[in-house]
């Protein structure tokens, strides 16, 4: 940096070689404006504070560790780039939702195999079957409660029954349902016979 304080080859030299006249004059005169940025995107003091910190600390660990730039003039550049990932890091490490941790099993894929479609499939046509066998009164029972997830007290009230005698209700319905699915599973052919 020459006398009228422009940034050069030799002040990026001078970071590297952590000179504490250039890294005072690097906060001097890049501390407001990152702080500024920073104070934009992040909405707590503190953390505009620590990622100010964070920032020069990465500007001067990047020249320490012997890096440099290709054009001294690039220097706010970098810096801003830099205050701007930090404060993504920072956003990132304090948003409401967790995190996936980076050694975390791969998520299934939500597309089912074929085979399991299959077998869904077979299940609901075994379901419309067994509900079929059923009075009307207890299909619907059975629909708006557990299918449904209809609220039990306006189950009641269109019934005109108080919760006691609806769980009664619902329990006749589902001992139905057990016998009307076992005999439907004794209709079904064995595996690999014909119908």
């Amino acid at each position: 940096m020459d006398s009228a304080g422009v940034i050069d080859e030799n002040y990026l030299r001078a970071l590297r070689d952590r000179d504490h006249d250039a890294e005072d004059f690097l906060i001097a005169r890049f501390f407001q404006p990152v702080k500024l940025k920073l104070r934009a995107r992040l909405r707590s003091p503190e953390l505009v504070q620590d990622a100010c910190q964070e920032t020069f600390l990465r500007v001067f660990a990047y020249f320490r560790s012997g890096k440099s730039l290709n054009n001294p003039a690039s220097l706010a550049g970098f810096i801003h780039t830099v205050s701007n990932n930090v404060a993504m890091e920072l956003l990132r490490a304090h948003t409401r939702q967790d995190q996936i941790p980076e050694n975390a099993p791969e998520a299934l894929d939500p597309q089912l195999s074929p085979e399991l479609l299959l077998v869904n499939e077979e299940r609901k046509q075994v379901v419309r079957q067994v509900l079929e066998e059923l009075s009307e009164r207890d299909r619907q029972l059975l629909r708006r409660v557990f299918f449904n997830d209809e609220d039990k007290d306006v189950v009641c009230g269109e019934l005109n029954v108080d919760r006691g005698y609806l769980r009664v209700l619902l329990h006749r319905a589902r001992l139905r349902f057990k016998a009307a699915l076992l005999r439907v599973d004794a209709r079904k052919p064995a595996f690999g016979g014909s119908e």
